[in-house]
């Protein structure tokens, strides 16, 4: 049986984990979602997902920040740019190794920091037989291995924390006003009053 790592779904919707956890935030992940890309697009990223080197990587992240799409662009670099990155709880994405396999994201996160032992899949209800997959054929080799010399640097990496915390605050600032305006719908009285130039007085 063939094991195909960093696939999954976002819900129903199919995506490639391409950060298992946003730093220092263990409950977050990084994706994008496929349906989301051009075509030429999701199929330069597919191929690079299917290669041998990205199926031996812990990360896909440190093969896509070394690959280019077609067009010339660094895929990790473009797809952040390009706001194809999405930050979703761990929790709401399950890796899919095999067609017949959904394993939650957030266990297979925890088995690499536990690093001893395999992952147990849920029994199939369809064979109801048992299926072992270990965390180094779901994820790569284990955690604590030393990094790749080439994955993102401490600089790239900053660069996407702080994409992500300006994302964040636009999106608060954005809750925040809609929250006023339904509020000043409710009752008008609370919206403050616009205040006039004071008037210029003649010499």
């Amino acid at each position: 049986m063939s094991i195909m790592k960093h696939v999954g779904k976002y819900g129903e919707k199919p995506c490639v984990v391409v950060f298992r956890e946003v730093p220092e935030e263990p409950e977050h992940c990084l994706i994008v979602q496929t349906s989301q890309l051009a075509d030429v697009q999701h199929d330069d990223l597919m191929e690079v997902v299917q290669s041998a080197e990205a199926q031996e990587a812990n990360d896909i992240s440190t093969v896509l920040n070394r690959r280019q799409f077609r067009d010339g662009e660094n895929m990790l670099s473009s797809m952040h740019f390009g706001k194809k990155l999405q930050k979703v709880p761990v929790s709401q994405v399950n890796l899919t190794p095999t067609p017949s396999q959904s394993i939650s994201l957030a266990e297979v996160n925890a088995e690499i920091r536990k690093i001893q032992g395999g992952y147990v899949a849920p029994i199939n209800d369809e064979s109801h037989q048992e299926t072992r997959v270990t965390t180094e054929q779901v994820e790569g080799t284990p955690a604590n291995q030393s990094a790749e010399a080439d994955e993102p640097s401490q600089a790239q990496q900053l660069v996407f924390q702080a994409s992500l915390m300006k994302e964040d605050a636009e999106r608060m600032a954005a809750d925040a006003e809609a929250k006023l305006e339904e509020a000043y719908a409710l009752d008008p009285s609370l919206k403050p009053k616009k205040r006039g130039r004071p008037k210029t007085k003649k010499a």
